[in-house]
């Protein structure tokens, strides 16, 4: 696999336009930052690298032309990239997934995927895509900011969570928040699940996250919501799901996810759900998956000591 190439000038010139500063941030971030229009054809890059050749020579040029390989085969088939598009279009949805995509030079590898729907005067006109190698070799933080990849500061307001490529709490909640009018017109549930890993060591908080998003990425419906909601914690929301189908995915979190996870370090689930008509805003439901999280993790203790299973629980109203 050959490495990307920088756009010249003159290509990346041809591959901006207004309202597209977002790009050189997320560009920082990830392999390729770009934006779609609704049949995910490319009309933005960030500067930099581009799949192997200059920015200007993919515009216009569908996504879904990149993938290769058979049906079955890891990642998803240029038919099934096509629907998951029209989906994030129709239903303003956010999806995360693994593609195969072809280089120039014939090449091919598997990259993860986050797309996002781009709104503009108040309806969707493509999407907002990030893209990571997953062969490309992991960066690692200079000595100086060791250590601080929990530091707030370095959270607050960014689009995505540097280590496991989720969305950061800030967009996640501001996606969450999006979906609930839709919810509440189809009179449907929807669900925030809060995985949190607060007794691993410190030491292992990231690789734990990192894990654990891989993990959740490859098991979780492609209309669900995944974000990291602080250094110990990840967050899941589920349109369409009441408390009694989550707390049955939160036991099995419990159970199977530790296996995979770094030390086995086990898993505390705290489950809200936001019914249709309830008024309750994204602040109301969080503060809900919140206090679940913090009665789990009482009874998990209580029930194993600090070394011990892990344990979930579904908030309730009084």
């Amino acid at each position: 696999m050959t490495s990307p190439q920088i756009s010249s000038p003159e290509s990346f010139a041809l591959a901006t336009s207004p309202g597209t500063g977002w790009l050189a941030i997320a560009a920082m971030l990830a392999d390729l930052a770009f934006e779609t229009d609704p049949l995910g054809r490319f009309t933005a890059f960030g500067p930099g690298k581009v799949l192997g050749q200059p920015a200007a020579r993919l515009l216009g040029v569908e996504i879904a032309s990149l993938i290769t390989g058979p049906e079955g085969d890891e990642g998803l088939s240029a038919a099934q990239f096509r629907s998951i598009v029209t989906t994030i279009c129709a239903e303003c949805v956010a999806w995360h997934g693994r593609v195969q995509l072809t280089r120039p030079d014939g090449c091919t590898g598997i990259f993860r995927l986050s797309l996002a729907p781009r709104i503009a005067a108040g309806a969707v006109s493509g999407t907002y895509g990030i893209l990571f190698d997953l062969a490309a070799p992991e960066l690692t933080l200079p000595d100086s900011h060791a250590g601080r990849a929990d530091d707030p500061a370095l959270r607050h307001n960014t689009m995505l969570d540097a280590e496991t490529g989720l969305w950061s709490h800030h967009t996640f909640t501001e996606e969450m928040s999006r979906r609930f009018d839709r919810l509440d017109v189809e009179g449907q549930p929807g669900t925030l699940l809060y995985l949190g890993f607060p007794r691993a060591p410190a030491s292992l908080h990231g690789a734990i996250a990192m894990r654990l998003a891989e993990e959740l990425r490859d098991i979780v419906r492609p209309t669900d919501l995944l974000g990291r909601a602080d250094a110990t914690t990840i967050a899941l929301w589920c349109d369409n799901m009441d408390h009694l189908t989550a707390g049955e995915r939160a036991a099995k979190f419990c159970t199977q996810l530790p296996a995979i996870l770094p030390d086995r370090a086990p898993l505390t689930v705290g489950v809200a759900p936001r019914w249709a008509g309830s008024g309750e805003d994204a602040a109301t439901v969080i503060s809900h998956a919140l206090a679940s999280l913090r009665l789990a993790d009482i009874v998990a203790q209580r029930a194993g000591g600090e070394g011990g299973g892990g344990a979930w629980k579904v908030w309730q109203r009084d």
